[in-house]
């Protein structure tokens, strides 16, 4: 009974499983492999926990104390004459008579040791370091959310590429149907002598043109998938059925950031704090030191000259050439330059959703058109095919009627896919 069940369970997430994957692909989904697979916001996020690591760096630069083993030995080798002997020696500790140093002046020396330092004002230092993390923190947050934005505006643009062609393609059915539907009509009326051969063989032709512009549009399907399974990272080669969107206009409160004048703002500030961060300079240095371990110039008593000792290093800059005036200049000048980037780009981002809310509504008057005179090709097709039915209207009437009506649709279809463009588009300035 037990195994009974489980192979039941089993079964149930087998088959849901398998319709998860027969299921049509959504624009989300491929939103978020896109950015999952971008390797350049993956490159953000590392350079995130880099400033993390490089904080704590600085932490401990500024504030630990630091132990250092250290330790030199000095040679100073003379040739010695004295008792008229010629002989070489390392580390004389006197001689009288003899080619090198002065021994008065320079002998032999070891020093080993210890030395632990420990800063004691460097607080400030850190408080800085940390400012200026969290901003580079939010610098490069931004561009993640920048990115994403930008792939979200790609890859639907790519997607919507693929429905059209799937929307030709579909349209090319159904076209398809209605021939087929004329063509058996036709027959019958030729075979009753009601009709003319040729008019069948137009409908063949129309038939054989339709297969092909349905083939074209499913290459074109197959070729814009690919490119969009290229965008987002899909190791994928097979077609696969998209579902269907309609994007509508996303307004945003005049009171919320822009998300483009958000990156000018870090910059103004990343700027400042540089400039502080500069300046620490100019403040008084003080560390701590105790060093220890032997030191010797004497080495037949090496072991009498083990010691210790401590102290303070003080250093405060009073004047550099004026650097610190040239500096805060150099700062100003970059304010500025921010300032008149952020201006522009806030131009012409505005100008930008001008231009896509004035052309959806010229879109939206296009496509009034475009459907009332698809009503009247409908309306006409209509009354056309009552009349081939019973052989009162010539076949190479109701096939230019029909081209007219298929290069309408096609126009409609083209306009409602390029009105969803300029939605996208506007959703991707408006943000």
């Amino acid at each position: 009974m037990n195994r009974l069940l489980l192979l039941l369970l089993l079964g149930i997430v087998s088959l849901r499983s398998y319709g998860q994957e027969d299921g049509n692909r959504s624009l989300h989904y491929y939103i978020e492999t896109a950015k999952e697979n971008s390797p350049l916001i993956t490159d953000y996020r590392n350079q995130t926990e880099i400033e993390q690591s490089e904080l704590e760096r600085l932490k401990a630069m500024y504030t630990h104390s630091r132990l250092e083993l250290n330790g030199d030995y000095l040679f100073v080798p003379i040739i010695s004459k004295d008792g008229g002997r010629i002989a070489f020696k390392w580390n004389a500790r006197s001689a009288t008579d003899y080619y090198g140093y002065d021994l008065g002046e320079s002998s032999g020396s070891l020093h080993a040791g210890a030395t632990w330092t420990q800063p004691l004002l460097g607080r400030s230092s850190y408080k800085m370091a940390q400012e200026q993390a969290q901003i580079n923190t939010d610098i490069t947050n931004n561009r993640i959310r920048m990115e994403e934005h930008q792939l979200e505006r790609s890859v639907t643009e790519q997607y919507l590429l693929c429905l059209l062609d799937k929307a030709q393609m579909d349209f090319t059915d159904s076209v398809g149907t209605v021939i087929d539907c004329r063509i058996e009509i036709v027959r019958k009326l030729v075979e009753n002598g009601l009709s003319k051969q040729s008019d069948l063989n137009l409908l063949m032709i129309e038939r054989e043109a339709n297969a092909e512009l349905h083939i074209a549009a499913r290459q074109s399907y197959h070729t814009h998938l690919m490119d969009l399974n290229l965008l987002c990272g899909i190791d994928d080669a097979t077609d696969v059925a998209l579902s269907e969107i309609n994007l509508s206009v996303r307004l945003r409160s005049d009171r919320e950031p822009s998300l483009f004048t958000e990156q000018y703002r870090l910059d103004s500030l990343n700027t400042a704090v540089s400039l502080r961060s500069f300046n620490l300079q100019y403040k008084p240095k003080l560390d701590l030191f105790v060093n220890g371990g032997l030191q010797v110039g004497d080495f037949s008593g090496w072991y009498r000259h083990f010691g210790w000792g401590a102290g303070l290093t003080f250093s405060w800059t009073i004047f550099d050439g004026r650097q610190k005036r040239w500096k805060e200049r150099q700062s100003g000048w970059q304010q500025n330059s921010i300032q008149t980037y952020k201006d522009n780009s806030e131009y012409q981002r505005n100008m930008r959703i001008r231009q896509c809310l004035s052309e959806l509504g010229k879109y939206d008057e296009r496509e009034r058109a475009l459907e009332n005179q698809l009503a009247e090709y409908e309306s006409v097709l209509s009354d056309y095919g009552k009349e081939l039915n019973v052989g009162q209207v010539s076949v190479l009437d109701y096939i230019t009627v029909l081209r007219s009506k298929i290069q309408t649709e096609k126009e409609r279809l083209l306009l409602r896919t390029n009105k969803q463009l300029v939605i996208a588009a506007y959703n991707y300035w408006n943000w």
